[in-house]
C-alpha cells in the first residue's frame, strides 16, 4: 500500500465514516446525506445541483468539474444501503469500525467506499480545475437499491442536456475489475383478490392463496422453460433469463377461506431477451385462465400484477470507449458480467458508453458485518489519481 497516511487516504476514511452514519436506508429521505455530500464539495468550491424525485423527499447529486458542454467521464454510485437491525453485527452498523485493515459498517463496500474515494479527491479537483481539459462529471444517485429510482431520474435529466458525457464509470464493488454488462429487472408484486368465508364451505368462497399458488407454479414453469434454452456462448450466469418469487403475505386463519394473498417476484432478463413479453405472457394467464374460475363465484375476484420497478439491462459492448478508458488507465483484463443489476443501463439507455468498475468485494454486499478493505480504497484513489491526470492531458 502506498503511504497516504496523511493525505487523501485518511480525508476518505473520516468521508466514509461520516457517511456510513447516515442511515440512508432505500425507499427514505436521502437529503440529510445529500446535504453532507454538497457541502463537502461546496468547501472546494465544486457546486453541486439536486436533481430531485416527485416528492422532494429523495435527490440525486450533480456535480461538474472543468471545463462546460459535453465529453468527460461520469463517476457515479448511490447513497442509499439496504436495511440493517444489528442483529448479528459485531459493531452498530451505522458506525464505522476499523480493525484488522478493513472498515467495516453497513454500505462501507456497497457503495459508500466509492463515493468517499471520489468526495476525497474533491480537493484534488479543485485545484486541477483549470488544467482539466475534459470535465468529469459527479453523479450519486437514491434508491438503487429497490429498483435504480435515482437512475431513472438521472437519465431524464441527463437525456434533456444539449450534451452527453463520454462515459460513464458505476462504482460498485467489482474488486477493480471492469463489468461490462448486466441483467435487467423486473421488480414485481401479484396481488390476488379472492371471496372470503368459513372454511367448511370452500365451495362458496375463493381462496386467494390457492389462486396464488397456481399462479407461482405458473412462474416456476415459466422459470424452468427459460432454463431449458440457455443463450449459447453467454458469459452470464446462469446464461438465461430467471424469475423468482421472494416473499408472499395471505390469510387469516386456519377456518378462513383467504380473501387476499400477495406476493413479491421478479424477473431479470439477459440483455437480448424480451421481459415486457415474458411478463405479457404471465399476466395473460392470469387474465385468461384463472381470472374466469374465479369470477365464476364472485365477479370482483381477480389478480393485479404491476411492477413496482423496470430497470433496463447494461448491454456487454465490445471495445467500447468505456473499456477503452479502463484498459489504458487500469487493467487489460477482459469485462466481466453479472447478473445483478446497477444504474449503469440508464446510462446506457442515454447513449453514454458504461462500465461498473470499483473498489471492494461483491461478496460483501448486503452481508452482516459489511466491510471494505483499506487497501482497496488506496487502490481507487490511485485509479482517480490516473483518471484526473487523462483529463488534464487530454
Amino acid at each position: 500500500m502506498s503511504d497516504r497516511t496523511g493525505g487523501d487516504l485518511a480525508l476518505c476514511k473520516t468521508l466514509l465514516r461520516d457517511l456510513v452514519a447516515f442511515p440512508s436506508v432505500t425507499g427514505l429521505s436521502n437529503l440529510p446525506i445529500v446535504a453532507y455530500c454538497e457541502a463537502h464539495l461546496a468547501r472546494h468550491g465544486i457546486v453541486g445541483e439536486r436533481v430531485v424525485d416527485e416528492t422532494g423527499e429523495r435527490a440525486n447529486l450533480f456535480a461538474t468539474v472543468g471545463p462546460s458542454g459535453g465529453g468527460g467521464i461520469v463517476l457515479s454510485g448511490h447513497l442509499d444501503v439496504v436495511p440493517a437491525d444489528g442483529a448479528g453485527w459485531r459493531t452498530p452498523p451505522f458506525q464505522l469500525d476499523e480493525r484488522g485493515g478493513r472498515l467495516h459498517g453497513r454500505g462501507a463496500v456497497d457503495m459508500k467506499g466509492f463515493l468517499a474515494a471520489v468526495l476525497a479527491k474533491a480537493p484534488v479537483l479543485a485545484a486541477r480545475a483549470g488544467d482539466l481539459k475534459k470535465p468529469l462529471h459527479i453523479a450519486f444517485t437514491y434508491d438503487e437499491e429497490i429498483g435504480s429510482f435515482g437512475g431513472k431520474r438521472l437519465y431524464e435529466y441527463l437525456s434533456a442536456l444539449p450534451w452527453k458525457p463520454a462515459v460513464t464509470i458505476v462504482g460498485e464493488p467489482t474488486g477493480l475489475r471492469p463489468i461490462g454488462g448486466h441483467k435487467g429487472g423486473f421488480e414485481l408484486i401479484a396481488e390476488i383478490r379472492g371471496r372470503p368465508g368459513h372454511s367448511s364451505r370452500p365451495d362458496v368462497g375463493v381462496n386467494a392463496i390457492y389462486y396464488a399458488a397456481r399462479l407461482i407454479a405458473h412462474l416456476e414453469a415459466k422459470a424452468a422453460e427459460l432454463a431449458s434454452k440457455p443463450r449459447e456462448g453467454s458469459l452470464f450466469d446462469p446464461p438465461h433469463t430467471t424469475i423468482s418469487v421472494g416473499k408472499i403475505a395471505g390469510g387469516e386463519a386456519r377456518n378462513v377461506i383467504p380473501a387476499a394473498c400477495r406476493f413479491d417476484w421478479e424477473i431479470r432478463p439477459i440483455p437480448g431477451d424480451d421481459g415486457n413479453a415474458i411478463l405479457d405472457e404471465i399476466r395473460a394467464y392470469a387474465r385468461d385462465v384463472l381470472e374466469p374460475e374465479m369470477r365464476r363465484r364472485d365477479p370482483d375476484a381477480g389478480i393485479d400484477i404491476r411492477a413496482e420497478a423496470i430497470y433496463p439491462p447494461l448491454g456487454a459492448e465490445a471495445n467500447s470507449p468505456a473499456e477503452a478508458l479502463i484498459r489504458r488507465l487500469w487493467t487489460d483484463e477482459k469485462p466481466a458480467v453479472v447478473s445483478f443489476g446497477t444504474d449503469g443501463g440508464y446510462f446506457q439507455l442515454a447513449g453514454i458508453p458504461t462500465i461498473v468498475f470499483g473498489p471492494g468485494a461483491m461478496a460483501q454486499m448486503h452481508a452482516i458485518d459489511e466491510y471494505i478493505e483499506i487497501e482497496e480504497l488506496d487502490r481507487c484513489l490511485r485509479f482517480l489519481d490516473r483518471l484526473i491526470e487523462w483529463a488534464c492531458e487530454g
